[in-house]
């Protein structure tokens, strides 16, 4: 697994709701990056996708809002945990039909953390299977390289 530390990307256009959950989350759970926007977030996430461990988004925001963001990443990216949050009841509903975990606001910091914590878990336990697969066949081309050397060495020899 990764030494690095535990990442959340934070997307909510309020300043404030931001600031509070970094305050929540670091430095004992994770760092956190923030946008302010889905359009931010998406970009973000595309160069920082291997360091970023779970998604907490707003649900109503101006421009690419976070059903847009949830709906592109489920379809992209899977195995990025989501977590939607919301201050209306009525999206609550929705971000249960989105099929990812739901926060309504205002949360504390024990059903912030619990809810991020295992999924930041299984993130990184995946980002580690992942990691070890990509060095296992790296080690494997290596070895085909290796046996190829050997090859043209004895070719050479005759």
């Amino acid at each position: 697994m990764s030494a690095a530390p535990a990442t959340a990307l934070v997307v909510d256009d309020e300043g404030m709701v931001r600031q509070l959950v970094r305050r929540m989350l670091e430095p004992e759970v994770c760092r956190v990056m923030e946008a302010e926007d889905g359009e931010t977030a998406l970009r973000l996430i595309e160069r920082n996708l291997e360091t970023i461990d779970v998604v907490l988004t707003d649900l109503l925001m101006p421009g690419i809002d976070g059903f847009d963001v949830v709906q592109v990443l489920t379809s992209h990216h899977p195995n990025l945990p989501i977590v939607c949050m919301s201050g209306f009841a009525n999206q609550a509903l929705a971000g249960r039909r989105l099929d990812v975990p739901f926060v309504a606001k205002p949360f504390t910091v024990e059903v912030l953390r619990g809810i991020l914590e295992p999924l930041i878990e299984r993130s990184r336990k995946a980002r580690g299977a992942a990691e070890a697969e990509c060095r296992r066949a790296a080690q494997g081309q290596r070895a085909a390289v290796d046996l190829v050397a050997k090859a043209i060495e004895m070719h050479r020899r005759r």
